[in-house]
């Protein structure tokens, strides 16, 4: 499987991969993954808070996430529903995974929860393929910059963006990974008692079994906050200016 996704991304990519490095004056490399070992650095858009412990090559550098919401958020007229219940989050991948039916069964377990559910599809769904229980609220977009500070829970795909900026607003998670780095990520999550994971294929009932749990137990929330608070920092230290004002001067 890894021979052929890589083979599937350099028949996408490299080509115009080498073009840009032609100009550049470098020389070609004969796979995408080659660039990385070729790079004089790897700025690594990450907290090393969240990682676990390890060595990184001499090249790479911890610079902390990105946590800008997506350019095709809807910032306008989001409010959120009203109530007093929990408010739950539900962002899934923003790219196609086969995810409706996982979507749907979410959306079907908070609407058997005393909660406030706001679901965002993202480009990748058509809110209208999600049914909504009269509880929950789906949109295409909402700025999750300003969901997440008001939000008691975010459940995910555990795509690394998503994740990220649930910790940094303190948010605990429960995560169904798919693939890609997702169930790595929920490993980070869950080890550090941010959350809870559950198979993707997760019935609503078991999906709202681990929504109550981690509602009802204040230690998710409290390792997520602290969690949070070192992803914060490493936000507000981050190198990636320097390290990017410092690659000029390294190619002289």
């Amino acid at each position: 499987m890894r021979a052929g996704s890589a083979r599937l991304i350099d028949h996408s990519t490299l080509r115009e991969l080498n073009e840009v490095r032609n100009r550049a004056g470098l020389p070609p490399i004969p796979t995408l993954w080659a660039q990385m070992r070729h790079a004089r650095m790897q700025l690594v858009l990450t907290s090393a808070a969240f990682d676990f412990p390890a060595t990184l090559p001499g090249n790479a550098r911890y610079v902390g996430p990105i946590l800008d919401d997506p350019e095709w958020a809807d910032a306008a007229g989001w409010s959120p529903p009203d109530g007093d219940d929990p408010l739950v989050l539900v962002a899934m991948s923003s790219t196609f995974q086969n995810h409706v039916d996982c979507m749907q069964r979410i959306a079907d377990a908070l609407g058997e929860l005393p909660v406030r559910g706001l679901v965002t599809t993202g480009p990748a769904v058509e809110p209208g393929r999600i049914r909504a229980p009269t509880n929950v609220e789906v949109v295409a977009s909402a700025p999750h910059a300003e969901v997440l500070p008001r939000a008691d829970l975010v459940v995910t795909h555990g795509g690394h963006g998503t994740v990220i900026k649930a910790l940094a607003a303190g948010c605990p998670l429960v995560i169904l990974h798919h693939g890609r780095d997702q169930a790595d990520n929920a490993v980070r999550v869950t080890r550090r008692g941010a959350g809870v994971a559950v198979p993707r294929t997760a019935s609503s009932a078991r999906i709202a079994r681990a929504v109550a749990e981690v509602l009802g137990d204040a230690s998710y929330r409290e390792a997520a906050a602290r969690l949070g608070r070192a992803i914060v920092r490493d936000v507000a230290e981050s190198p990636l200016l320097d390290e990017l004002e410092r690659v000029p001067a390294r190619r002289g």
